[in-house]
């Protein structure tokens, strides 16, 4: 599937760590690929709610089954394997969305003509959004907080590197620590032959 919308389809990350590394970094020329295990955190909830749920049709579809066999009804049997049968089909959804998440790799690529975001997973087909080159209006950076944690929710302030494309603002990476971003504000900057923009906390 390939888009040339100037809304931002792909690639959109906010995190305390750098989703992207550096390839190439030249004038006119880019290429950024996602740090190898940067899905994985995100693929978490799903292979945990997955296995949940597979976990529990085993155990509906176990108790059916010695509903049967105790001669307590085959409606309580047949209730028990349709129950467990949604729910394993609903399990087996969420780790196959897990598997995709942990298995996706995000890539930048830039051209003296073309800017290129590619998505690619082993479950599903590649996806790509392309854009012109001079549709890029600018580089920026700008303060924001995102909540982060498990269990214990907090906000965490993070230095978040934006582009802007026609009137649409593209979020392309972000970092808690600031010089962890800057590798790639300096590639993307030298690669666009552009200033970045230092935005003020509060200010649009």
């Amino acid at each position: 599937m390939v888009t040339s919308s100037l809304r931002q389809r792909l690639g959109r990350r906010l995190s305390p760590l750098p989703y992207y590394e550096v390839i190439v970094a030249e004038p006119d020329r880019l290429h950024l690929r996602s740090y190898p295990q940067a899905n994985r955190s995100h693929a978490l909830p799903s292979f945990i709610s997955g296995g949940l749920l597979m976990f529990f049709a085993m155990v509906i579809l176990i108790a059916g089954v010695l509903a049967a066999l105790q001669e307590l009804g085959f409606a309580v049997a047949g209730l028990s394997a349709a129950l467990a049968g949604l729910l394993g089909g609903l399990g087996i959804q969420r780790l196959v969305g897990g598997y995709a998440i942990a298995t996706t790799t995000n890539e930048i690529s830039l051209d003296s003509d073309t800017f290129v975001i590619r998505q690619v997973s082993r479950v599903g087909r590649p996806r790509e959004q392309r854009i012109a080159r001079t549709a890029i209006r600018g580089l920026r950076l700008r303060p924001y907080r995102i909540v982060t944690g498990g269990l214990i929710r907090r906000l965490q302030p993070v230095l978040v590197l934006e582009m802007l494309v026609g009137d649409e603002v593209w979020i392309l990476d972000s970092a808690a620590v600031p010089a962890a971003l800057q590798p790639l504000v300096n590639a993307l900057a030298l690669a666009l032959a552009m200033s970045v923009e230092r935005v003020q906390e509060g200010r649009s």
